[in-house]
């Protein structure tokens, strides 16, 4: 394995964990999600993933691995994909005072933005996939299709808040895209960000074998430790964490994987067949009626602001 420097400390060396075979990627997406992938993906050799020692942060290379917009122009499909009602929008919106200026960030479907609004916000989005944009134009919020990049150089413009939700786990330049939040925030502006929580996927999904937790969907894992790692690498500063209480549509699926993964030394036959969504069902049960606020969810969401 080539040598590799962190790509979010530059001055340390980063850890092979291990690769794998994009050919074997391409099949489960497509038998199991009924997804084509880019010829781009297709063609690459290997996916290798690492891990940051002086952050915790673990991401995969090459940066071509990572998803373009067909991919999620696909995944629209499913209704659980772009989510009109997010606990984190909720929670975000709590955080930020009265008749902000907003950005967010890969507005999706636009559900946060009419929140937004519906506020008395002053709330702006930029938005890569051109179908979602257009709509979203059509429905008279103001949405550019450009990266950061582009936009800090066509406009002059800051905003107090920019907001990213479920988005930074899908970028292979992870420092130079929280950088392009801070260049275009007014002095002592804020980031609001909501990632999926890697301390909990690990413990349902440890070795990332499920499709949305890795290469062309996501590219790297968050958790607060890499947060705070953060705050020696760029002008940030950690205000507040947030953790989302497990959601009653993700109790079967996070129920069966944390069980399965408890007595994986039998085999994948046997945890699938012994750990299952009716085997299950006394727990879920449970969870449904009270014991879920108790535990963490899926999403975790930070509040930054810049110094």
């Amino acid at each position: 394995m080539s040598y590799m420097k962190s790509i979010l400390d530059k001055k340390c060396e980063a850890i092979f964990i291990k690769s794998i075979d994009p050919k074997e990627i391409v099949k489960k997406w497509k038998n199991n999600m009924e997804i084509e992938l880019d010829d781009e993906f297709k063609n690459l050799n290997s996916i290798d993933y690492f891990k940051c020692p002086n952050t915790g942060f673990s991401w995969y290379e090459p940066k071509e691995a990572a998803g373009s917009s067909n991919l999620y122009e696909q995944l629209e499909k499913f209704e659980w994909y772009y989510m009109r009602e997010k606990w984190e929008f909720t929670m975000a919106l709590n955080l930020i005072n009265q008749q902000s200026k907003i950005l967010e960030v890969g507005a999706g479907g636009g559900h946060f933005l009419k929140l937004a609004v519906k506020k008395n916000h002053l709330a702006h989005g930029i938005e890569l996939n051109p179908k979602r944009a257009a709509n979203m134009r059509s429905l008279g919020y103001e949405i550019k299709e450009l990266t950061m990049n582009q936009l800090k150089k066509k406009t002059n413009e800051k905003y107090n808040v920019i907001c990213a939700f479920q988005v930074l786990e899908h970028v292979s330049n992870p420092l130079e895209f929280i950088s392009d939040m801070i260049s275009l925030l007014n002095q002592g502006g804020k980031i609001i960000v909501s990632v999926p929580n890697a301390a909990v996927m690990k413990k349902i999904d440890p070795n990332n074998e499920d499709l949305l937790n890795q290469p062309p969907h996501h590219m790297g894992h968050w958790d607060k430790n890499v947060f705070y790692a953060l705050e020696k690498l760029l002008p940030l500063k950690v205000k507040s964490f947030h953790y989302e209480p497990l959601a009653s549509y993700h109790i079967t699926w996070m129920t069966t994987q944390y069980l399965r993964n408890k007595i994986l030394f039998m085999g994948k036959f046997f945890s699938r067949l012994l750990v299952n969504r009716y085997t299950t069902l006394p727990l879920q049960f449970l969870l449904h009626f009270g014991i879920k606020k108790y535990l963490p969810g899926h999403t975790l969401l930070v509040e930054l602001e810049t110094i």
